[in-house]
């Protein structure tokens, strides 16, 4: 069977894309189609793939899968770059698309660019006082995808991918967790590293900046607009009180066909 497929970024946080709006969803094993896809030697290579559904309340629905297979509930990354390409195949400035938590809807600020703002609802803080892991404090937010947010003085260049997985793996999380974590360069403007639940280390990622900002703003360590400076490019979080909003740039890397 061979299968059409299109691969998008957003700063860096790359997906694999399969398209059925118009076609029937084929009978694969999608977590074995991501592992194998995804791999960065033996594969294409992203961080997972993402499956385009019609939905009869919305313009699309999003499924997820992670590079290790599993499935995820959001991604704000990849309803930005979907939100970019149904603008495009429908001449929509604003798209709302269905996920697990919900419908979510997507702005498009400036189609030349490549622009979109989305948003990702109202986010949760679970509990106001923060658990120590690893001589770090985090505190957990929700935002679609649970995070461990933690907040440091300096970064090791090592520091997602030595700490991360000790983090996902602490008895707290029997589910895992995705962890942040953050340096703060002003009162608008921070810094964060990303271990990301099923893909690891990455270079972006949408819930991650989210829950960052929204941790700092209820602990009064941080404005409501902030730049969020990813290893893999900034993004704009809003917070207004009730919702959150991701602004940033996608790109779009290349189409073509897979077989299994």
């Amino acid at each position: 069977m061979k299968l059409n497929f299109f691969k998008m970024h957003a700063q860096g946080n790359d997906y694999i894309y399969f398209d059925f709006l118009e076609n029937k969803i084929p009978d694969i094993d999608f977590p074995k189609l991501s592992r194998k896809i995804s791999n960065r030697h033996l594969g294409v290579g992203s961080d997972g793939i993402v499956i385009i559904l019609e939905d009869l309340d919305s313009d699309a629905f999003m499924r997820i899968f992670n590079s290790d297979g599993s499935e995820g509930k959001m991604c704000g990354s990849a309803l930005k770059c979907i939100s970019s390409y149904l603008a495009k195949k429908t001449g929509k400035k604003e798209l709302k698309i269905n996920t697990v938590t919900g419908i979510k809807t997507g702005l498009i600020m400036n189609e030349e660019l490549d622009e979109v703002k989305i948003n990702m609802g109202t986010p949760e803080l679970i509990g106001r006082e923060p658990i120590e892991i690893e001589n770090f404090k985090g505190y957990l937010v929700q935002t679609g995808n649970k995070h461990f947010v933690t907040f440091v003085e300096k970064f090791t260049p090592d520091i997602a991918n030595r700490y991360g997985p000790i983090i996902e793996a602490n008895t707290d999380f029997p589910d895992g967790i995705n962890v942040e974590f953050v340096k703060i360069n002003s009162r608008n403007s921070i810094f964060i590293k990303i271990w990301e639940l099923g893909s690891g280390e990455t270079l972006a990622c949408g819930t991650g900046a989210c829950a960052v900002v929204y941790a700092g703003v209820k602990m009064g360590l941080l404005d409501n607009i902030i730049n969020v400076i990813q290893p893999g490019g900034t993004v704009l979080v809003e917070y207004d009180g009730s919702d959150i909003f991701l602004t940033g740039k996608v790109n779009y890397i290349f189409s073509g066909t897979y077989e299994i």
